[in-house]
């Protein structure tokens, strides 16, 4: 399990400015008595967009703080957070001065994982109410309040479905991880047999020397470039027999990324899906085009130039394809025409039209009105490959130039 040797990020204390004056926060120390464990787990719960869930895995926004201290067969889990969509965040909270609760979160995190791949729905509800010490409304009606658009029969199918298959996003909070990366990733191969993504989300506190206020500013210890993510595939099999499946050498994808792609094939088929992904690997082999997933909703898939600037295209998982930014982008550079240009050549190659209806940031190609699907731009994805290597070809000039 490679780790690429010195990616991991530094940080300096955050400063408060105020008109002329700058002050800097003083960070607390992890010895600190300030604040305990407990204080850690209410404001997660009472404040889950404190967690930068979406940064690591689109599919778990939106969380909905369900209960604490939820009882399983390994013990309680800190906290549980589900989405309208029904996909479960498991968050396990540890203060970092104790090395011994260092080392026994990351088993117990996974253990919990295990235990609740081994429940169904009304197993899930019952103890998350019981938990909750409410009995006096559903786990459906809890997440209604927070999204009144919600099916019932949708959201509780999506849940045991991400239950039985082991979908959770782990999350292990503390006031300052340390450790060695390497012991980890390896620890979770050998343990691993879940289709979970862990994250790493360190809320370092600081505090304020004039009035004593504490500050937290969260940030994700454990990223993609840091750590390559590690994905396992859960089957029916006993927990205890089962051996974690040989990873694919050529392409990993993330929770969030195997549900977009399992909507799309939903909405275009498996034939035409694959051929989708082809299309995708060969763009990132022969430009380094990479596919990201996009916030928001509804899950979508956005093809980014190498430097993160330009975005070719927005797949969304109904197929449609949408355009964000390129034309304000290559204005950015120097020129705007190129935008323009890549717009306009590629609604000749799908016999569509190029649309400015609404402002720059839409400018985008449809045929009568609408976007086209995905499956039309693959007809003609030679062609789209071409215009995308002439348009990075001309962006890669202006780049040069400055």
């Amino acid at each position: 399990m490679p780790i690429k040797k010195g990616t991991m990020k530094q940080h300096t204390s955050p400063v408060i400015i105020k008109d002329k004056a700058i002050l800097t926060l003083e960070k607390v120390s992890l010895d600190s008595n300030l604040y305990n464990e407990d204080w850690i787990q209410n404001i997660c719960f009472h404040c889950p967009n404190l967690l930068p869930v979406e940064e690591l895995e689109p599919t778990f926004g939106g969380m909905i703080p369900i209960c604490r201290e939820l009882n399983t067969e390994s013990g309680s889990i800190d906290l549980v957070y589900v989405n309208e969509y029904g996909f479960i965040t498991i968050g396990e909270c540890k203060l970092w001065r104790n090395p011994e609760a260092r080392r026994k979160v990351i088993g117990q995190i996974l253990d919990y994982a295990k235990d609740l791949s081994k429940w169904d729905y009304t197993k899930f509800e019952k103890e998350c109410l019981k938990a909750r010490k409410d009995n006096g409304k559903t786990l459906f009606e809890i997440v209604q309040e927070f999204y009144p658009d919600t099916e019932e029969i949708s959201f509780i199918d999506s849940l045991q479905s991400n239950l039985s298959k082991g979908r959770f996003l782990l999350a292990i909070i503390g006031d300052g991880i340390r450790g060695n990366m390497e012991e980890l990733a390896n620890y979770i191969h050998r343990n691993g047999n879940l289709n979970f993504t862990l994250a790493l989300i360190e809320l370092p506190v600081y505090k304020n020397p004039i009035n004593n206020e504490l500050i937290v500013t969260p940030r994700i210890l454990a990223k993609t470039k840091e750590i390559e993510r590690i994905v396992y595939k859960f089957t029916d099999k006993n927990l205890s027999d089962t051996e974690p499946e040989e990873q694919e050498k050529t392409e990993s994808k993330t929770v969030s990324e195997k549900v977009f792609f399992e909507r799309l094939q939903n909405a275009i088929g498996k034939e035409e899906t694959d051929t989708f992904q082809k299309f995708i690997r060969t763009l990132n082999s022969e430009f380094n085009i990479l596919p990201k997933l996009g916030r928001g909703k509804r899950l979508s898939l956005n093809l980014k130039s190498p430097n993160d600037t330009l975005n070719f295209a927005s797949i969304q998982e109904n197929g449609e394809i949408w355009f964000y930014g390129i034309v304000n982008k290559t204005e950015e550079l120097g020129d705007k025409q190129i935008g323009v240009d890549y717009l306009k050549e590629l609604a000749k190659i799908v016999d569509g039209k190029f649309d400015n209806t609404y402002k720059e940031w839409n400018w985008c190609v449809k045929r009568n009105g609408h976007y086209l699907n995905v499956t039309e731009y693959m007809k003609v994805q030679d062609k789209w490959i071409e215009l995308i290597s002439k348009t990075l070809d001309k962006t890669n000039k202006l780049e040069e130039i400055e």
